[in-house]
Parts: structure tokens; sequence; C-alpha cells
């Protein structure tokens, strides 16, 4: 049995879509005719590309290997017939963003894709860093904006630029910069659990030292560390961008650091050999949404 354009197409908007039922709509099927060319396609393949996920329908690891040379190959009969391109930019995308960067550009990634991208539908999950990138591996996230990834071989990493962090500390405790370890040896420092990004931002700082903090408190919400710190709980190593709004209202202060805290490396991440559009229009949309806000560390 041969490959047929129809089965790639039917199996190329099954990903895109996330359902035979849309797929079929999108390209005016009943949906009894798309699944029967899927199945061909499974056959004349010879191994399972769909797998059920929910109410819809997700490629396997096999499926998704072979997504990016079916994306081509519509690509191609675009360029042929002359159609627009954005018009595959379509259905549901599973997007992950590191928690102090998604607080600050959030807001503006969603308007930029509502705009761009009108039929997109991004999932957006909220985590730390080492926790989106384990989604990212297990394939349960397509692509993520990641803090200073641990880096794996199977994910394709571009880096984004320097995130300006900084020591933050309650503004009812006068404390002025520039601190050392030893200044905030004592204190109560709050961090993400390790091993988040901002935990060994922290460690190695206090490192340079010799020293590690005494009075250290974890908590998974980059967010909730914030408030913390504004509420007089403790200190805290912040994106600068964030702790803004605190500074301004007068409940938190930034502290220069000597030695200066080391700023986060932002990564758009994806899984290796995966450059389907609604990825790829993901990524170029964080790009330029990060240079229309000014975010990065010039």
């Amino acid at each position: 049995m041969r490959v047929t354009l129809a089965q790639l197409e039917a199996f190329f908007w099954t990903v895109q879509l996330g359902s035979a039922q849309r797929a079929a709509q999108h390209l005016n099927l009943a949906q009894p005719t798309l699944s029967l060319r899927l199945k061909d396609l499974r056959e004349a393949i010879g191994v399972e590309i769909l797998e059920r996920s929910g109410r819809g329908l997700r490629p396997t690891p096999e499926g998704r290997a072979l997504l990016p040379r079916v994306a081509a190959i519509m690509a191609e009969l675009r360029g042929i017939g002359g159609a627009d391109p954005a018009r595959d930019i379509a259905g549901p995308i599973r997007v992950g963003l590191a928690e102090g960067f998604a607080v600050t550009c959030l807001p503006p990634l969603l308007a930029a894709l509502r705009e761009d991208h009108p039929a997109l539908q991004p999932e957006w999950v909220v985590s730390t860093s080492t926790v989106l990138e384990t989604a990212l591996l297990r394939d349960t996230l397509d692509i993520a904006v990641l803090l200073n990834p641990i880096g794996d071989e199977r994910l394709s990493m571009t880096p984004l630029g320097s995130q300006p962090t900084s020591w933050v500390a309650p503004a009812g405790w006068g404390l002025a910069g520039p601190v050392s370890p030893r200044d905030l040896w004592d204190v109560p420092v709050i961090s993400n659990p390790p091993p988040a990004a901002m935990h060994r931002q922290i460690s190695g700082w206090f490192a340079t030292a010799g020293i590690a903090p005494r009075r250290l408190s974890a908590c998974t919400s980059v967010a909730v560390i914030a408030e913390l710190v504004a509420g007089g709980i403790g200190a805290g190593l912040l994106p600068v961008r964030m702790a803004t709004r605190y500074v301004a209202e007068g409940s938190m202060t930034l502290l220069a650091a000597n030695p200066p805290v080391e700023n986060g490396r932002l990564f758009t991440t994806y899984r290796m050999g995966v450059e389907e559009p609604k990825v790829m229009a993901v990524a170029r949309a964080i790009s330029r949404v990060l240079a229309s806000i000014d975010y990065l560390q010039p």
C-alpha cells in the first residue's frame, strides 16, 4: 500500500487540531472518510502514528518523528498553490512558561498570538523550569520558555537572552546594598525547592563565600515568594521586572549584590526535530514580544 497526499493531509490536520472530527470539518470531509485515510496511512507506514489523549488524538513518538517531514510536504504544496501559510497555524498547542517570566510576559504574548493567529488555541502551563523541562521530555508540552535549563540531547534550545535578576528584601527591613553572602546568611531566605533554577542561583551565590543560607525556606511558586517578601517574611531572588511593582508601591527593596547575582538565561525549548508550524509560530511570537517590551538584559 502506498502513501498518498490525502493521507498525509489527514494526519497533518488531525495533529494540528487535536481530533479527527475537527480535522474532518477543516478539510470538508465526512469523519469516516478521514478516519479511513488515517487507517490507510498507519497500515502503509507500519507503525502507530496517533494515540488517544482524553477526547482527542495526539501523535505517538513515531508520529512526532514523521510530523516534520509531513509539515514540509504541506508547506511545499502551499507554495505551489500560493496558499497563505498562516492558515496552518490553528488548533491546540501546549505552551510552558517559567513562572517568573510568565508574570510579566504572558499578557503581551497572549495578545500577540490572538492577533497573529486567532485560530491557535494555546494551553498555558506555568511552573518552574525543571518541571517544564521534564514535561517536554515526556511529550506533555509542545514548547516552553525555560530559565537556566539543565539540558538534554532530545531538546532543541534557542537562547533568548538574560533575564535581569536581583536580591529583594522587605522594605521594612531597611537593608541597603550592596549585600554580600555573609550579610544574608542569617536572614530568612525564600526559594523554589531544588533542583529549580532559582535554588541553583541562590546556592551558587552563597557558595562564592563558601557558605549556605542558614534559614532557607522552600516555596514552589515564584509569585507567592514575591508576596512573602513584600509581606516582610523573608528575602528572595526575583526577576527585576517582576519586582518593579512591589518596589513602586513601597513594600520591597531591590538590593545590589557583591558579588553580583548571575542573571538567569532564558531559552525557547522544544523537542529536537519538531518544527511544526504551531511550534515555530509561538517561538517567533515569544522573540517578538520580548523585544517589544524590552524585557531582556542588553
